[in-house]
């Protein structure tokens, strides 16, 4: 569901829009954020009060620590590089692998492996190899797909965004805030609503808060892509208003976690209107 941030980012820096890149990546982290109250409108069970999972509270302070060592890079503007790459954008790198690696410990630890069935017949398990097996290669077909479309929608809805800059007099990182980083958020919003009806609440914040603290990596991606120099050393500080906010946001969240409130008004919880 990043796909379409990574495209629309890498896009961005080949035409030369370096903030168009950056309004998109932290406008799509805030508005990913907002769907998180859409989930406990649609949830019907009152604000978010059961999800004091670790592996939920990690990625958010991830979240938080990742945005963090971006916004540093703005503000300190390095000129160290290694190759072409600046030395903050594989501080990114670095952060994420890290914190991808305790989030996956800390998963491991409640993984339960389901003793098998000694007396299944052995054409029935042949059957079901089968059928998962045409499962499998139709789901990856059509996941294949939806790829395709996205790498092609992504190219043009970033050209057409730099328009929208160019004719309305916006600045790239706000038209990238506004427009493309809603418009890439999308497939967060339709994949944590199907979760939700599915009953997997859980599953679709992790989906909104694995989304954001990868797409803070994309940076690293943007600063691969970016031949005219250091991507950190090109762009504004208005970049830094939207990570703040994006920042703020977060921290709405994770308090939810720690401190859910048992009261709620209209379907809703306390933070999901603050958010």
């Amino acid at each position: 569901t990043s796909l379409p941030e990574l495209v629309v980012t890498s896009r961005a820096v080949l035409i030369n829009a370096p903030d168009l890149a950056g309004g998109n990546i932290y406008g799509s982290v805030i508005f990913n954020l907002t769907i998180i109250a859409l989930i406990d409108l649609l949830q019907g069970r009152g604000p978010l009060k059961a999800r004091r999972k670790r592996s939920l509270i990690l990625t958010a302070l991830l979240s938080i620590t990742i945005i963090i060592f971006s916004m540093f890079g703005i503000l300190l503007a390095l000129p160290y590089r290694v190759g072409w790459v600046g030395v903050d954008s594989i501080a990114l790198v670095l952060v994420y692998f890290l914190g991808s690696g305790m989030i996956t410990k800390l998963e491991r630890k409640k993984i339960h492996v389901e003793p098998g069935t000694e007396n299944e017949d052995t054409a029935d398990k042949d059957r079901l190899k089968k059928k998962h097996r045409r499962e499998m290669l139709y789901s990856l077909g059509i996941f294949a797909a939806a790829s395709v479309v996205i790498l092609l929608a992504g190219t043009s809805l970033t050209d057409t965004v730099d328009r929208i800059s160019l004719e309305t007099g916006l600045s790239s990182t706000l038209a990238g805030s506004l427009f493309a980083g809603v418009v890439t958020s999308l497939p967060e919003l339709v994949s944590s609503v199907a979760a939700v009806r599915l009953g997997f609440v859980d599953m679709a914040i992790a989906n909104v808060l694995g989304s954001n603290f990868f797409n803070i990596l994309l940076l690293f991606f943007a600063d691969l892509f970016y031949v005219k120099g250091l991507l950190f050393t090109n762009l504004s500080s208005q970049n830094l208003i939207v990570a703040l906010m994006s920042i703020l946001l977060t921290i709405v969240v994770l308090l939810s976690f720690i401190y859910p409130l048992r009261r709620d008004f209209l379907r809703m919880g306390l933070s999901s209107y603050i958010i």
